[in-house]
């Protein structure tokens, strides 16, 4: 089976996203099929993705005219069918929906996230930019064969299963060969916190951590990605590359992920920096269901989910004195989040997509 799979990111950052394509084409051409990444990125570097690059132009022209190179490369590629990471409609993705049955990925509830930012910065132009939003996403959705949903709540949004797709929902996996278990047990003396987001993303809750390293005073929280006023037990380190946050997370005992993800309306989320987390050694404190633990009776001893609404500091401190020390194993881990197992269904739901009349 031929598969193209269309990306508009600059994957030459090497980043998360980049990873996960990374780890999904891995692992299709390990089964057998020919698989052929066509890159829309604002500019040509080198990157851990082996992909034919196409250059980004301005907004306007990137969404209004057609990307003939790329429409012709994957016309002579005959791809069996199109898999893409959900993006905003433009000529060039409107016309490959109509050539060729495509699969659209949805790695979150982006209605929520846009509706958010309107009430935020609550001006004309955010309005305008929720209700276009809105439509052009009504056109992509409505041509596409079928949705893979990264979650369940996801897949079965009214605002996606009101087009009435065939459609799945598969947890974020990663390849646990590449990580190396780097918690060491936390031998220094004081506890620390670590996590890594984005700016302006208020989901993250950041706000809550702050909250958190008040009322824990005995324990230090690192915050990467996201520039602040580091005081007392708080720390913010800003963009740092991988190596300069390992050394960070490296010294910390237990990571934190997303905490506020009700903000936009949603309860259940799989970030790949959650598995990182994992995948490197350290427990976990999230505030939401994780989709690869939702067939499990109980959550492992090694993840806190926590109540962002109504914060039991009492239970995050008997949970970060009970793991400290404790180092997550691969073996623990592997049924849940290994991309071997994630992939091996998506490409399932794939051939049953391409197979259908």
């Amino acid at each position: 089976m031929k598969i193209a799979y269309l990306i508009s990111h600059d994957i030459s950052k090497n980043d998360g996203v980049t990873k996960k394509i990374k780890g999904h084409v891995d692992e299709w051409i390990k089964s057998g099929c020919k698989v052929k990444v066509f890159a829309i990125v604002p500019h040509i570097a080198d990157s851990i993705l082996d992909a034919q690059k196409y250059l980004l132009g301005d907004y306007l022209s990137n969404r209004l005219t057609k990307n003939k190179k790329l429409l012709t490369d994957m016309e002579n590629f005959k791809p069996d069918c199109v898999y893409f990471r959900y993006d905003t409609w433009s000529l060039t993705l409107n016309h490959i929906l109509k050539k060729y049955k495509s699969i659209a990925e949805l790695n979150t509830y982006d209605l929520g996230e846009f509706y958010l930012l309107m009430k935020k910065e609550k001006t004309i132009k955010s309005i305008l930019r929720y209700f276009i939003y809105k439509l052009l996403r009504g056109a992509i959705l409505s041509k596409v064969a079928g949705i893979v949903g990264v979650t369940k709540e996801i897949a079965e949004h009214n605002s996606v299963s009101k087009y009435g797709k065939k459609y799945t929902f598969i947890p974020n996996g990663i390849d646990l060969n590449k990580f190396k278990t780097i918690k060491d047990g936390g031998k220094n003396d004081r506890i620390g916190l670590f996590f890594i987001g984005t700016p302006n993303q208020p989901w993250h809750g950041i706000d809550i951590i702050e909250e958190l390293a008040v009322n824990f005073p005995q324990y230090d929280f690192h915050i990467v990605g996201i520039d602040g006023v580091s005081k007392n037990n708080i720390f913010y380190h800003g963009y740092l590359n991988d190596e300069c946050y390992m050394e960070i997370i490296g010294k910390c005992h237990i990571c934190i992920g997303t905490l506020a993800l009700h903000r936009k309306n949603m309860r259940e989320a799989c970030p790949l920096k959650v598995r990182e987390y994992l995948a490197l050694g350290f427990p976990i404190i999230i505030g939401y269901d994780d989709t690869a633990f939702m067939k499990q009776q109980a959550l492992p001893s090694y993840v806190l989910k926590i109540d962002p609404v109504k914060i039991d500091y009492k239970s995050i401190e008997c949970f970060i004195e009970s793991v400290k020390h404790y180092i997550v194993t691969h073996s623990e881990i592997e049924a849940v989040i290994s991309s071997r197992s994630t992939e091996a269904e998506r490409l399932n739901f794939i051939k049953s997509v391409s197979l259908a009349n």
